[in-house]
């Protein structure tokens, strides 16, 4: 069995120095451990030893370099002058438990770490203070948690994020693995993702995030050998998978795959591609300043303001669901000026729309806001004209849709037979572009006195005995194209 724990690499550094070992207490005494430590760790030592047939170490015989050589090379890799705290403990501990490649129990955490009982019992203490992700035991499996398939995968996911701010904890990790892997060989592998991401994306990709998902790519596929994931539904959907495979991300990760089974020995599964086909395109999100999601909320703020000011500049009144509708139009256009002027990316704006006095509103607007700092952060010599038009022609395009469109009100003062009165009545509203309200009179009971009394747009009638005021299109007794056409014209004109 292979010892890890940061007493045991000082101890293994510490002999590897000596030419004879020294007794107990001398070696207590240099380490700052007791005797009784100092007596487990020799144990653990002479164990390695004996697995590869190599003789024991005894207190003052010498040390063959033999014996420093094999414990060395099967020596937990963590740095000897450095100690991983609870938060790193935890953080470690919530990987194996959430992806095991072996029961974890209290014990095997302190062979783990080399600490007491009570400290591995704190450490899963504060894990079960957690929403999710709380540690459950038992015999049959030792400590699990209950959560999905993917909420396991994402959780491994983020805690390898947090271990790369901490080398040596993430080290001590690495050689949970059982499987021989050096960290060498781990960054090795992880630059190459690097590079193949550039020279694919053309776009560069951090260190630490590809290392990230060199590690979990490991761990994944280790945990599929003990776990199959058996369908890759468990994870997405169908419409998910099939994005996935069309982005150039999925082919870095295929290709990644490869590098992987080279060099680790080991088959990535469909589901571990697919899923870090996801973290690589958030990786990218990220990596891209244009995407900012903190740059983006900011502008989200500013259009509130925008909206809010231009509302009040020219007097124009909305519902809070029109008002929300309006501010991401705003927010959307703002999101290509953000960019332009962030990148110096000279942009060309074609088929604009003039309308000076919603232009004088927006300059008046922006200039009333109630947070100008934020306003100068996000553009600092301000907008463009262009932009400026651009964003008067959105307010206009919201002024329009949210004006009420005047009807024509039209009287048909006619004795015509019902399926005349009816062609009419069809023709009127299936023709005119402007909405009507047709109003339809038998002309023998219509007193004639009052028809201009009634405010209406247009007159239809066949009668040349009507007196009025009012436009009026008199009906020719042959009906005919041209006479449908003529009450089109007219009907357009009005």
């Amino acid at each position: 069995m292979q010892v890890s724990g940061m007493n045991y690499t000082k101890f293994i550094h510490y002999i590897s120095t000596q030419q004879l070992l020294p007794s107990v207490q001398t070696i207590a005494n240099h380490l700052n451990l007791s005797n009784r430590k100092i007596y487990y760790l020799l144990q653990a030592a002479n164990s390695e030893l004996r697995s590869v047939h190599q003789p024991f170490l005894v207190p003052n015989l010498e040390i063959t370099g033999q014996q420093v050589s094999a414990l060395t090379t099967k020596l937990s890799i963590a740095a000897a002058n450095e100690y991983i705290n609870s938060y790193d403990r935890q953080l470690i501990m919530s990987i194996c438990i959430a992806l095991p490649l072996k029961k974890w129990t209290l014990s095997e955490f302190q062979l783990l770490f080399d600490v007491s009982r009570n400290t591995v019992l704190r450490d899963i203490s504060e894990l079960k203070k957690r929403k999710k992700f709380k540690p459950e035991f038992s015999k049959k499996n030792g400590f699990e948690f209950k959560e999905s398939l993917f909420d396991l995968l994402v959780n491994v996911y983020n805690n390898l994020i947090l271990l790369q701010y901490h080398a040596s904890a993430l080290e001590h990790f690495i050689h949970t693995l059982d499987c021989q892997f050096s960290y060498s060989k781990f960054l090795l592998v992880s630059d190459k993702l690097k590079n193949m991401y550039k020279s694919t994306l053309k776009k560069q990709i951090s260190a630490s995030s590809a290392m990230t998902l060199t590690i979990f790519s490991v761990l994944a596929s280790l945990y599929n050998n003990y776990h199959p994931i058996t369908s890759v539904s468990a994870l997405f959907n169908n419409t998910d998978i099939a994005s996935f495979k069309k982005r150039q991300e999925h082919h870095v990760i295929k290709d990644f795959a490869l590098i992987v089974t080279t060099n680790f020995a080991i088959t990535m599964p469909t589901s571990v591609k697919l899923f870090l086909t996801l973290q690589l395109l958030s990786v990218t999100k990220e990596q891209d300043e244009h995407f900012s999601s903190h740059s983006f909320q900011d502008l989200l703020i500013l259009s509130e303001h925008i909206v809010n000011s231009f509302m009040d500049t020219a007097h124009i009144d909305s519902t809070h669901s029109e008002k929300r509708a309006l501010t991401r139009d705003i927010q959307t256009q703002l999101k290509p000026f953000w960019y332009s002027v962030r990148y110096q990316s000279i942009t060309v704006y074609d088929y604009l729309y003039h309308e000076p006095m919603l232009e004088n509103d927006v300059k008046k607007s922006l200039n009333n806001l109630p947070d100008h700092s934020l306003y100068n952060r996000l553009f600092p010599f301000g907008l463009l004209p262009d932009q400026i038009t651009i964003l008067a022609m959105i307010f206009y395009n919201f002024n329009l849709q949210h004006q009420e469109v005047p009807r024509l009100h039209i009287l048909m003062l006619t004795s015509l037979p019902i399926y005349s009165q009816n062609l009419f009545q069809t023709f009127i509203e299936k023709n005119n572009i402007t909405p009507c309200d047709l109003t339809i009179k038998h002309i023998t009971n219509t007193d004639k006195s009052l028809i201009d009394n009634d405010n209406f747009d247009l007159i239809i009638t066949e009668s040349t005995d009507i007196d009025t005021k009012l436009p009026t299109f008199l009906i020719d007794r042959e009906l005919t194209n041209t006479e449908f056409d003529r009450l089109k014209t007219v009907l357009s004109q009005l």
